[in-house]
């Protein structure tokens, strides 16, 4: 068992600043060991898509705003609708805790049952822990079913790791704060979503080159994003663009 981060208090701010980074260099090495069992992930993913099958994911607590964050920005960066993101305690949840609800084995079922999930669909439960019971019972709910279920967990051979078809488990051994899990945890989580999401997204034909070419342009500022695009990809002027946007 690693040293504890003992004393944080006492710490200056610029040494708390270099531990903060060192932990995540940390991380981002986790990360590495698992490149493997992300890419099979992400390549399941992708022919389930193919055949118009949707990503839910679905988690408690920072797990689950993490998970509802990356099927949120989706949308707007890829004009899809096919991520969605379920928290335990529903749409509330992301904005104040609601912590007994992770415990819940049956709400997880709700929150399926709801969103009608088949066969052709991938649920990816969240749990730095694995042991979360919502998220567990979720992935048991959803190999019944026979989706492609992706378990994400901070802990090797955890519950979840075991139950889901696939798993992506950095081993994140010990917090900067202890039993905070939004910190290495929430990185890596964030990290692995952010892979799953874009790469699938780039593989489905909605990047060309480095540029989002599926992008809606919603705002003024998308606007000038989606002329700068097609100015780019027809090398032509900012202003021959418009006209042709």
């Amino acid at each position: 068992m690693k040293k504890k981060n003992k004393n944080l208090n006492s710490m200056t701010i610029d040494n708390l600043v270099n531990l903060f980074l060192e932990k995540e260099e940390q991380t981002i090495n986790s990360l590495k060991k698992e490149k493997n069992n992300i890419s099979k992930a992400i390549k399941e993913i992708s022919k389930k898509i193919e055949n118009n099958g949707r990503v839910i994911y679905i988690g408690a607590g920072t797990s689950g705003r993490l998970g509802v964050l990356d099927a949120v920005e989706c949308k707007p960066t890829f004009n899809t609708d096919i991520f969605l993101g379920t928290i335990a305690g529903g749409e509330g949840a992301f904005f104040k805790a609601k912590e007994g609800s992770e415990d819940s084995k049956k709400l997880s079922m709700e929150d399926l049952k709801k969103l009608k999930v088949t066969k052709s669909d991938v649920v990816i439960g969240i749990a730095a822990s694995g042991e979360t019971p919502y998220t567990i019972s979720a992935i048991q709910y959803a190999n019944k079913l026979g989706a492609l279920t992706i378990g994400i967990s901070s802990k090797p051979k955890s519950s979840l790791s075991r139950i889901a078809k696939y798993e992506i488990t950095p081993n994140i051994e010990r917090e900067i704060i202890s039993g905070s899990s939004r910190l290495s945890s929430g990185t890596s989580q964030k990290i692995i979503l952010n892979m799953i999401s874009s790469i699938t997204m780039i593989k489905a034909g909605k990047v060309y080159e480095d540029l989002m070419i599926d992008v809606q342009p919603t705002n003024k500022k998308l606007v000038k994003r989606a002329i700068s695009i097609i100015s780019n990809i027809c090398n032509v002027s900012f202003n021959n663009a418009s006209i042709l946007f």
